[in-house]
């Protein structure tokens, strides 16, 4: 996909996967990098660069009319890729975002793990989320991906935003109680985590919409 178009205002389904398939998170201190890469970058403008600020080189000034660019309603990080169920506030925002995140953590990861090239497998890779049902059976999707990994079988998966959904804790950037909002508080059988955990897709043909079937 080259030179996505976005609508402002509009839910988009964003992910992509390392080059030729390899990790792009090898310890948990990538992981929480990527985090962090997410938050700083998705506000503008940005005085410096991520490294700069975290090296210490210049002291970050709090920015006057910094407006965010884009607002993150789920995410998770898995080994090899990532995706994230986010909304474009301003216009150009998620093409913005989306380089910089790409820039700032491919350094971060070529400088750490002393390789070059790209790291990512090209321009990530979006869906238009049309409908209530597909943003609520996308964020499923989304919270499922590391539910196969035996390493993390009865344990909460912590590079996700799914921890937050069930804790109800507020997140640092990550808007949880838009989707919650469906689902009742009171009622078992209508809780946000037994629909992500106790049921599958609820349409098939919505399958095809959530991802590409070589992903």
């Amino acid at each position: 996909m080259v030179n996505p178009s976005f609508t402002s205002g509009s839910f988009y389904h964003i992910y992509n996967r390392g080059v030729e398939k390899r990790k792009i998170f090898m310890d948990k201190w990538d992981y929480l990098r990527f985090l962090e890469t997410l938050d700083f970058y998705r506000k503008s403008p940005v005085p410096m660069k991520l490294s700069d600020y975290r090296r210490g080189i210049i002291k970050l000034k709090k920015i006057e009319n910094q407006a965010e660019l884009i607002q993150i309603f789920c995410y998770i990080l898995m080994p090899n890729h990532f995706h994230l169920l986010i909304q474009q506030l301003i216009d150009g925002g998620i093409s913005g975002f989306m380089r910089k995140i790409a820039d700032s953590y491919t350094r971060y990861f070529n400088t750490k793990y002393e390789r070059v090239g790209s790291l990512f497998q090209g321009v990530f890779k979006m869906k238009l989320v049309e409908t209530d049902e597909y943003l609520l059976q996308l964020s499923k999707y989304i919270h499922r991906n590391s539910f196969p990994l035996d390493e993390w079988e009865g344990k909460v998966y912590p590079y996700s935003s799914y921890p937050y959904y069930l804790s109800g804790e507020p997140h640092p950037f990550c808007e949880t109680s838009f989707i919650s909002s469906y689902f009742s508080k009171t009622n078992p059988n209508l809780s946000y985590q037994s629909f992500v955990e106790e049921t599958g897709i609820g349409d098939p043909a919505l399958f095809d919409l959530l991802i590409d079937a070589d992903d």
